[in-house]
């Protein structure tokens, strides 16, 4: 996220002017990321702001029109998440009608916490995102769309060499699960996300 838009440098007022840009360019917010690393969480250095982080962005996705917030918090039966973290949390969320998508691979089943799927997280533990889609359809709220290539990178999906993701499987998974949301496409880690994303709203178009 660009410098200025971060959560916590918006008050109330900046959140919604932002919020007021988006419609006034036609846009509609399909989420909110935050990507801390998981071991933050757990870290007497870093906790702190950490949840400071993800209460700030709870709010910034309450003012957005309620959009979901993707982040990934660990498995606390491995890493000894302190469980008032969680409920603090969950708390921020359901006070401001926010709902969590936690993209930690595989999934923890937390009180109020959904469930994010992004196909390359499970590609490169050897997964099936489609699987996951399905397994988890009633607590879905993020699916994100993009590739982990077979060069060990993300990418676009409909690359013609180098693709691992079984668009149509995971297309199929999606719309029998009941999600409703948008599909996210996450250019992260693109050479060109202007052409990627041209290329993945294609590919995925004609996925029938």
């Amino acid at each position: 996220m660009q410098p200025g838009l971060r959560p916590r440098d918006l008050d109330r007022s900046g959140r919604r002017d932002l919020g007021v840009r988006l419609g006034r360019l036609g846009l509609i917010a399909a989420g909110v990321d935050l990507w801390i690393p998981q071991t933050h969480f757990v870290e007497p250095d870093h906790v702190d702001r950490a949840v400071a982080a993800v209460l700030g962005a709870i709010e910034l996705a309450g003012d957005l029109d309620r959009c979901p917030l993707s982040f990934a918090l660990p498995d606390e039966n491995k890493q000894g998440v302190v469980g008032p973290i969680v409920e603090a949390i969950t708390e921020h969320a359901v006070r401001h009608g926010v709902q969590l998508a936690d993209h930690a691979v595989p999934p923890v089943s937390r009180d109020y916490i959904g469930v994010g799927i992004d196909p390359p997280s499970w590609l490169s533990l050897g997964e099936d995102p489609a699987a996951a889609a399905s397994a988890n359809a009633t607590r879905l709220v993020s699916a994100r769309l993009c590739d982990l290539l077979t060069c060990g990178m993300r990418g676009p999906i409909g690359e013609t060499h180098g693709a691992r993701l079984d668009v149509l499987a995971y297309k199929v998974a999606i719309a029998t699960s009941g999600y409703s949301r948008s599909v996210v496409v996450d250019a992260r880690q693109w050479s060109d996300p202007w052409l990627g994303l041209e290329q993945t709203a294609h590919a995925w178009a004609a996925a029938t």
